[in-house]
């Protein structure tokens, strides 16, 4: 766990404080883990994950079409399984004032068994200990410096790294704090 701890540390710091991009918000969350929603083989661990993140200023303006933001982010599964860190980018779309959506992309470094095959039905074999973090998330801007989020996330190798890919999915809420004016 310390490793990824600093693996997610130095990606958070190359994402989020190079160049223009610096930290915007920080994001704290909690989702249901590993669950069965009919695309990942599922359900063979439990409990919750903490997650902590944040995500930059706007790197790209799409006009009309929002935004593009860096994320960093870190997920700790309360009954001991995968814990993650991942970084990537996200595409904010303003629906209205108040209301967006946010596709995001990124990869992800994982802790837990990285097998080739299902070994122990109480932990999941991901495959792999680097994946694709693809996730979305619905925001509603509560205040001005305030937000909260429903957000799927998924963790996948895409069968690059062999046959066995069952992946995995939460479903959650985060928090949202906007920093600076």
């Amino acid at each position: 766990m310390r490793h990824l701890i600093k693996a997610a540390s130095a990606m958070l710091g190359a994402a989020l404080f190079s160049g223009s991009a610096s930290a915007a918000e920080v994001f704290a969350g909690m989702a249901a883990h590993d669950l069965n929603l009919g695309i990942s083989v599922c359900c063979y661990e439990h409990g919750a994950d903490i997650q902590f993140g944040v995500r930059s200023d706007p790197i790209v303006s799409l006009n009309r079409w929002g935004d593009l933001r860096l994320y960093a982010m870190g997920s700790v599964n309360t009954s001991g399984g995968v814990d993650f860190g991942a970084a990537g980018i996200a595409w904010r779309l303003h629906l209205t004032d108040k209301l967006y959506v946010q596709p995001a992309i990124g990869g992800a470094v994982q802790d837990g068994d990285a097998d080739d095959y299902q070994r122990r039905p109480d932990h999941l074999d991901l495959g792999s200990r680097v994946l694709f973090e693809p996730e979305f998330s619905a925001g509603y801007r509560l205040a001005p410096r305030w937000a909260a989020e429903v957000y799927y996330l998924h963790l996948s190798h895409a069968q690059l790294a062999g046959p066995q890919n069952p992946g995995m999915d939460d479903v959650g809420v985060r928090l949202i704090y906007r920093l600076g004016h």
